[in-house]
């Protein structure tokens, strides 16, 4: 994967606030949290698990967590939301609607940047899986370890 600088990043996520975002410490023996994206500043997300916020550095030249937000793949749009989507006043409007909804949406960050068109999910900043599958799988894994 092509790396992709923390602006860039931020520029992202501010897209999906209020969405659910997975945080693994790379300090803690790889702990999983999953929390609800909540803010977005120039170095930093800020996410609120378990009804406390906390905000998350991010740094070009290291990483403290892995980030990834929980969005839907597109191949899981439903009639119903297509629909509604389509009835907005403003076509410009659906890509916002989708996103809202939790929908991996093809990025836009500006004009010939390498990752435009590329899903969150191909960036390595989205998992397509729910927070039960990961807990279960994170569960497996260090029963695994612990064996």
């Amino acid at each position: 994967m092509q790396s992709i600088s923390v602006t860039d990043q931020l520029v992202i996520f501010s897209r999906y606030i209020g969405q659910q975002i997975m945080i693994i410490s790379l300090l803690n023996n790889s702990e999983v949290n999953i929390g609800v994206l909540t803010g977005v500043k120039h170095n930093a997300i800020a996410v609120n698990i378990d009804d406390v916020i906390r905000w998350i550095p991010l740094y070009d030249n290291f990483r403290l967590c892995e980030i990834k937000l929980l969005l839907k793949p597109l191949k899981k749009l439903t009639p119903d939301v297509v629909s509604a989507a389509n009835d907005l006043p403003v076509k410009a409007f659906i890509t916002p609607y989708y996103q809202q909804l939790g929908y991996d949406m093809p990025v836009f960050i500006e004009p010939g940047h390498p990752c435009n068109c590329k899903y969150v999910q191909e960036l390595e900043l989205a998992d397509y899986r729910t927070p039960a599958e990961i807990f279960r799988q994170s569960a497996l894994l260090h029963a695994f370890e612990s064996a």
